[in-house]
């Protein structure tokens, strides 16, 4: 549904909730596969580098809410999960991670959540891989992990959950 097509229904009185939900599910994949073209676009290019990820950075950012609350979501999936090899991971693995994370070293959070979703034979989740791409600032990637980490290491979900 395009936003004419909405503009439409809502102009002749026929619309409903669901003509919306769609539209702003269109948008939202849309918008994602700008954001892909444009990092695809900043890789390659040579000349307005600057510029290319000056965009991409307000782009990215803008996804940045959506992100943050699937990393959330996919961590508490995993300490729900019935993975004891990963969840014993995490939970041994746990405060040094948020160590990392908040001392911003990137490679070295990078490299221990690999080995704990390798060691649990588990795959890499790639909205995980999200979190550490370089056009994200510093202050972004904190919060995308502390995010994952609060969902498979906290409380606050299952009270989250049953309040809503």
């Amino acid at each position: 549904m395009t936003l004419e097509e909405l503009n439409q229904k809502v102009s002749t009185g026929e619309f409903s909730y669901h003509d919306f939900e769609t539209y702003y599910k269109n948008l939202q994949n849309e918008f994602g596969e700008f954001q892909k073209t444009l990092e695809e676009a900043f890789n390659i290019t040579r000349n307005d580098k600057t510029n290319f990820q000056r965009l991409l950075r307000i782009v990215s950012g803008k996804n940045s809410s959506e992100i943050i609350e699937s990393l959330k979501k996919l961590g508490y999936k995993y300490r729900k999960g019935k993975n004891q090899i990963l969840q014993e991971a995490f939970s041994n693995m746990g405060y040094r991670l948020l160590e990392q994370t908040r001392a911003c070293k990137r490679d070295d959070v990078y490299y221990s959540l690999l080995r704990i979703f390798i060691s649990a034979k588990e795959n890499f989740p790639l909205i995980l891989v999200e979190a550490f791409k370089s056009y994200y600032s510093d202050a972004l990637f904190k919060i995308f992990i502390f995010s994952f980490l609060s969902g498979i290491l906290g409380q606050e979900e299952e009270s989250y959950n049953k309040e809503n």
